[in-house]
């Protein structure tokens, strides 16, 4: 299956803004194929419909509904013959994770899986905002000086903020602020070393907590326990190298920190249910919408 990894300087060579680039799609010339990048993207559709696959779960977005994918992230998206959708495209730097982690850390729970789509079917008040947000970053870009380039940045901001705010409330689920960063650190703990650790108290021996404790809070920000989590990053990532990385299932394996290939062969069997060729060939449909089984 032919994908491509890209990157945003392959859109702002030779242009006014480095970190910054956006543009229009149709159903004529949306992007073919599954595709990676190490940037941010803001997908707004004005018109039409889309299927957008990311991380192997298909989103059906309706017309105006909002896709924000974050770097790395393995996506491939089909629009209809009618569709039309403004694309932005920016870094890290535009997206401020640090606001994210401090001041809004409360809204930082599971964040990127929820603002990977969110449809304002019913919110036109809302899109038509974006849109307008969206329309000033175009008129600051024709002319761009320095004042305009920060003008750009500003509105991407809060064209996520936005976003952010639409989200359906969760602050229910939150008892206390040392609880939000255990478990923000925790997650960004996994991120770093699933590879090589997949055992509960060795996080939580790291963050300095009980694993009793550690299983209550991630129990109540996102239903799961801390083992399930720490598979289901090994789980995505597996994803992404089994059916996009041109490795053999014996460099998986050593990649991954398994022992030997029959040790990931029987972890594929006994997570999914199916072979390695038979997971591989369901990742390969599934990103493109379509599911094996």
């Amino acid at each position: 299956m032919e994908h491509q990894n890209q990157q945003l300087s392959s859109y702002t060579k030779n242009s006014k803004c480095m970190n910054f680039f956006f543009h229009t799609l149709s159903g004529e010339n949306a992007l073919k194929g599954v595709h990676r990048h190490d940037f941010y993207q803001i997908i707004l559709l004005e018109e039409g419909t889309a299927n957008h696959v990311i991380d192997f779960d298909l989103y059906k977005m309706p017309t105006h509904s909002v896709s924000v994918v974050f770097p790395h992230q393995v996506h491939n998206i089909e629009l209809s013959p009618d569709a039309k959708a403004t694309v932005i495209l920016f870094d890290s730097l535009v997206f401020c994770s640090e606001m994210l982690r401090n001041e809004l850390k409360d809204y930082n729970i599971d964040l990127q899986k929820r603002i990977n789509f969110l449809s304002l079917e019913n919110n036109p008040k809302l899109f038509g905002e974006l849109m307008e947000l969206v329309n000033t970053i175009r008129a600051a870009y024709v002319d761009m000086n320095p004042v305009r380039k920060m003008i750009i940045k500003l509105n991407i901001k809060i064209i996520l903020l936005k976003i952010i705010d639409a989200l359906p409330d969760t602050t229910e689920r939150i008892s206390c602020e040392s609880d939000t960063v255990l478990y923000s650190r925790f997650r960004e703990q996994v991120d770093a070393n699933y590879r090589e650790q997949r055992k509960v108290h060795y996080y939580a021996d790291l963050l300095g907590v009980s694993a009793k404790k550690l299983t209550a809070v991630c129990q109540n920000y996102s239903g799961l326990s801390p083992l399930e989590i720490i598979h289901d990053k090994l789980s995505l990532e597996l994803k992404k190298a089994i059916a996009l990385e041109e490795l053999s299932f014996k460099e998986i394996a050593y990649e991954f920190g398994f022992s030997s290939q029959s040790a990931l062969n029987k972890y594929i069997g006994l997570k999914f249910n199916m072979t390695p060729l038979e997971f591989k060939e369901d990742l390969q449909r599934r990103i493109l919408g379509k599911k094996l089984r």
